[in-house]
């Protein structure tokens, strides 16, 4: 997988044969997603409309993405909220309580980002590729976490209590932030952290007075 792949996961991949793709008209092009986004949502959005403000052919959009629900879906995961959080490195807990503020509160043009989710409801495909998205970042930022804590003496997590403690942490998310997206206060995500996600990664609960994680004991 190339770069742009990772970076942008529903973008096809360049053809094996014929002219190398210039890559700087794939940030044109997500622009030109978001720009449109905000001013005319996604139900009214065209990949034409988005061709022209992007200054490029259809054929050159259509070659990197086929479906308007797979561009917006990577136009969207370009913000902050689908990208990894400053992690503080003081303890689990501290790292723990920045992934899921992260994860929970559209800081980067909030209402673009709560916009877009809105029209998914009504949308099965943006729906299903959005939720795909937000769900491989949650889960791959835990990922990095428990191998954090498996590195500092705790029990390693497997690969399916990843995904559940993923799917978990997700489904909370949205139960807490409701249909609108709401910020989700403070205390509500810090109970997140302390008995639940600290509970599977360290075998304990977190006490909120000691942040330093003490190896866990008959996990």
């Amino acid at each position: 997988m190339n770069d742009q792949q990772n970076r942008h996961p529903h973008r096809l991949p360049p053809a094996e044969r014929g002219r190398n793709q210039d890559t700087s008209r794939d940030e044109l092009i997500i622009n030109a997603a978001l720009e449109l986004l905000g001013t005319k949502g996604y139900q009214s959005l065209t990949m034409t409309d988005v061709a022209a403000h992007a200054g490029v052919s259809k054929a050159t959009l259509y070659r990197r993405w086929t479906a308007k629900a797979d561009l917006v879906a990577d136009a969207v995961a370009t913000l902050d909220s689908l990208n990894s959080p400053r992690y503080p490195g003081t303890s689990l807990r501290d790292d723990l309580l920045a992934l899921v503020h992260h994860a929970g509160n559209c800081t980067d043009r909030p209402e673009l980002v709560i916009a877009t989710m809105e029209m998914a409801r009504l949308h099965p495909e943006l729906y299903r590729t959005l939720a795909e998205r937000y769900s491989t970042f949650v889960r791959a930022e835990l990922s990095k976490l428990s191998a954090t804590a498996t590195h500092a003496g705790y029990m390693a997590l497997s690969e399916v209590e990843l995904d559940i403690l993923g799917d978990t942490v997700i489904a909370l998310l949205a139960y807490y932030g409701g249909p609108a997206g709401a910020p989700i206060p403070s205390e509500r995500l810090a109970k997140v952290v302390d008995h639940l996600l600290m509970l599977m990664m360290t075998g304990t609960r977190a006490s909120t007075e000691a942040t330093t994680p003490k190896r866990a004991m008959g996990r």
